[in-house]
């Protein structure tokens, strides 16, 4: 394959995901010159992994500041609310309405994160760079490229993290060794995006997003947007409603698939959905099947954060942003809102740097984007756990009798 990537560059992002993308829009709307910028994955096409869905108002409002927002709510469904319930009652719904005096984006919005197509490049090197200036950040394919800035926005296993040395970890030390709570019960979650047999019957799901307690665990439901991934290869299920179904795995039944199968996924929902939504005719006078599974994928729910998000190293600067800085519980989206705004908020600040050609020392676009991430990744880890234990209370039934919640 002939070399295609640039000897030298100013800013080199490692991860074209939504993170990186991001990064690279709020460096060239903050007035970097594209042509100094280069962006690279290691993945040709997103892999079979979930993409996160929801993404919130404060994340819009960043994203707005450069022109994306309108584009993504055309693209996108606006989730008015949530409801939380047992598998009879709903105990109680959240309106988004009522956020409308602050903000444009009183919703949360669903919308399907596809990775681009691209000519993969694996980064598996970095170090001084020959020339006394930069990184020499070298790829699989032997390709060297010197970089005077290192944006990491390669998940949550971060090549570049790693090679810098900056150590990634539970925040509170293990969560097993940590908590009061029977964690063994909780770390395990999968979620799929599929076809239900809802046809006319969609008023059965909440308005936004619903969030089940049962004694055998916690199940969310929500739509999802109507496209499919970008390497969807079948036709016949193009303008179809598709849903996102997630649910929590006990230790106890052991790992679950890498990739659910319909079965597996339409078990636990009869076990753990509102019953209106199980699929048994005794238990549901309109039963709901699951007709199709799209895609499918199994986490472990934990958070780990890194011990700094920027470094100076081999030369260069090094930032880290959204997984390769901190992961949590996928519930909610979390993670992929961090991470937008870990891109844009860095991507203004290191072209302020970059415009004022390093008499603004780095030290203080550390000292901005770093308090910022730490801020932000480290208030999320305790929420995450949060949920963890509310997701402990419905296994003890805490949560099953909706008396004890009104």
């Amino acid at each position: 394959m002939p070399a295609l990537l640039p000897e030298e560059t100013q800013v080199l992002v490692v991860g074209a995901g939504p993170t990186g993308l991001a990064a690279t829009i709020s460096l060239i709307c903050n007035g970097i010159d594209p042509s100094k910028l280069t962006i690279v994955d290691a993945l040709e096409k997103g892999a079979n992994t979930s993409r996160a869905l929801a993404i919130h108002a404060a994340t819009l409002e960043a994203l707005d500041k450069y022109g994306c927002a309108s584009k993504l709510i055309e693209l996108g469904i606006k989730g008015s609310g949530w409801a939380f319930g047992d598998r009879t009652t709903t105990i109680f719904k959240g309106d988004f309405s009522c956020i409308s005096p602050y903000t444009k984006f009183p919703f949360v919005l669903t919308l399907r994160a596809n990775r681009l197509r691209n000519i993969p490049y694996r980064v598996v090197g970095m170090k001084n760079s020959t020339s006394g200036k930069g990184i020499d950040v070298t790829f699989e394919s032997g390709e060297i490229v010197r970089a005077e800035y290192v944006i990491g926005a390669d998940g949550s296993k971060s090549v570049v993290r790693q090679l810098s040395g900056i150590n990634f970890a539970d925040p509170d030390g293990e969560f097993d060794d940590n908590s009061p709570v029977d964690s063994s019960k909780i770390t395990q979650m999968v979620i799929a995006d599929v076809s239900l047999s809802l046809e006319d019957n969609r008023d059965a799901l909440a308005a936004g997003a619903s969030i089940t307690a049962s004694k055998d665990g916690i199940q969310t439901l929500s739509e999802a947007p109507e496209t499919l991934p970008s390497d969807h290869d079948s036709s016949d299920s193009v303008g179809e409603i598709i849903y996102r179904v997630g649910f929590n795995v006990p230790q106890a039944q052991g790992d679950p698939p890498s990739h659910p199968s319909l079965d597996y996924i339409q078990s636990n929902m009869n076990h753990q959905a509102p019953f209106h939504m199980c699929s048994d005719s005794k238990t549901s006078s309109n039963p709901v099947r699951i007709t199709k599974v799209h895609w499918s994928s199994r986490y472990r729910t934990h958070s780990s954060i890194a011990d700094v998000f920027i470094k100076r190293v081999h030369g260069g600067t090094i930032f880290l942003v959204g997984d390769a800085a901190h992961i949590h519980s996928p519930v909610g989206g979390q993670g992929m809102n961090l991470g937008l705004r870990d891109a844009t908020g860095l991507g203004r600040e290191l072209a302020e740097h970059i415009r004022k050609q390093g008499r603004r020392g780095i030290t203080r676009v550390g000292r901005g984007y770093h308090c910022f991430g730490n801020l932000r990744g480290g208030e999320t880890s305790p929420w995450s756990r949060c949920y963890q234990a509310h997701e402990n209370l419905a296994w003890n039934g805490g949560l099953y009798d909706a008396a004890t919640m009104v």
